[in-house]
């Protein structure tokens, strides 16, 4: 073998070594970096678990409150007179007088079973009423809407429109109030034979 040759056959394996062992570095230095990524995702999921499992007590006591204080109807319509039954009594305590109501039904989608869409279920049921005043005062009603509005109730305002009357702090109001509850199975019965 020639001088030149041996001299090509140098410079040809230093390439040849220094372009497979870059790749083969880079490869490597690939590999470690997708390896550090996933120990910092698993380092924040275990952070993230410890942090779950600690609060535990807490979202179970949450839970038993939630489970406690939830209230349970059979139906919508029971849900709904139960809530006209309170708004009513309490607009009667402060000396309302209520002008309309009006029910309303929640439109429900549904799938092509016919059954409710399952991301369209919460974990509260709620009914609905619309309430009209007109002519009331301004502090009996504010006065209504703050005795009305209890967490342990699970009722609340969703939707409110004021208008002033025109006559001595008096106001008109549409209150759409929304009752939320849990609805309870109704026992089957069963013949006996």
């Amino acid at each position: 073998m020639k001088k030149s040759e041996k001299v090509l056959l140098g410079v040809f394996a230093f390439l040849f070594l220094a372009i497979i062992g870059g790749g083969g570095l880079t490869f490597a230095f690939n590999n470690y970096m997708a390896i550090r990524e996933e120990n910092e995702g698993l380092r924040d999921r275990l952070g993230e678990m410890n942090l779950a499992v600690s609060q535990g007590a807490d979202w179970a006591d949450k839970y038993g409150w939630l489970e406690e204080h939830c209230p349970a109807f059979v139906s919508r319509q029971e849900a709904s007179a139960k809530m006209l039954e309170a708004v009513t009594a309490e607009a009667e305590k402060m000396g309302l007088t209520i002008g309309g109501k009006e029910f309303i039904e929640a439109a429900r989608v549904l799938g092509p079973d016919g059954l409710p869409l399952e991301e369209n279920l919460g974990y509260f049921d709620k009914a609905t009423v619309k309430i009209t005043l007109t002519g009331v005062q301004e502090k009996a009603f504010f006065g209504w809407l703050h005795a009305l509005q209890q967490p342990q109730s699970f009722l609340g305002v969703t939707r409110m429109q004021i208008n002033p009357s025109g006559t001595s702090k008096t106001i008109n109001a549409e209150v759409e109030f929304t009752q939320f509850y849990r609805e309870k199975s109704v026992p089957k019965v069963s013949k006996v034979n």
